[in-house]
């Protein structure tokens, strides 16, 4: 900000001086020395306020290491989950609501693990177990006022033995993904609900297609 602020004050008197070697009358020449003086106290006058108000907002680097985990003395806690029942109804019923918005609905091969941080807490939650299964969703059209960018979304679900266990790890994993103003997981869009004894988590890659899950967020939570 300094350099700046030299930069265009050495600029101006430049300026200054070819203006006054020149063959301008004198009342010119007072008006554009006056204009110049003008111009250079505004710029300077903005480079301070600016700067101040960039050094009372968190920079990107403070935004960014919101999330990196894990610190030091982190703590891990484990999730289990549980493959109880067959509960397919409700991912059959969102299926067959997706494929008449020609949506693709498939499952995927699931990873080893997941976890969540809770970066206020300094806690990551581990999930474990043989009750996840994760889902894609992706639509045949692209968003509308784009040509190449079609929505997709991710559905995982965390099956637990009772509905009771379920909405208390659901009221734990919620917590760490708002925690931090939800800066602590990744900035992408991300939605968890419950219903019954399965926690889902919608995530999307990008804000333009939030709406998808949050709209099929809503209608897992309510589905009956």
């Amino acid at each position: 900000m300094g350099i700046l602020a030299i930069f265009i004050i050495l600029s101006l008197f430049l300026i200054l001086i070819f203006i006054i070697k020149s063959k301008f009358t004198v009342a010119k020449k007072v008006i554009i020395i006056l204009s110049f003086i003008l111009i250079c106290i505004l710029s300077i006058s903005y480079i301070f306020i600016t700067g101040f108000d960039r050094g009372r907002m968190p920079k990107r680097e403070e935004y960014d290491s919101l999330g990196k985990m894990p610190k030091e003395n982190t703590r891990y806690d484990t999730i289990h989950t549980t493959n109880t029942t067959d509960n397919t109804k409700l991912i059959n019923e969102l299926k067959s609501r997706l494929e008449t918005t020609e949506f693709t609905f498939e499952e995927r091969k699931r990873r080893e693990k997941f976890s969540y941080n809770n970066c206020e807490e300094n806690r990551i939650k581990l999930i474990e177990g043989n009750g996840v299964r994760e889902y894609f969703a992706r639509s045949k059209k692209p968003e509308k006022g784009t040509k190449n960018f079609y929505p997709d979304f991710v559905i995982r679900v965390y099956e637990f033995p009772t509905n009771e266990i379920a909405e208390q790890n659901f009221e734990i994993l919620e917590k760490a993904l708002n925690s931090t103003g939800r800066f602590c997981n990744g900035k992408s869009p991300q939605k968890l609900v419950v219903n019954g004894n399965e926690v889902f988590h919608l995530g999307t890659r990008a804000e333009m297609f939030k709406t998808y899950t949050e709209k099929y967020g809503e209608m897992i939570k309510n589905y009956r």
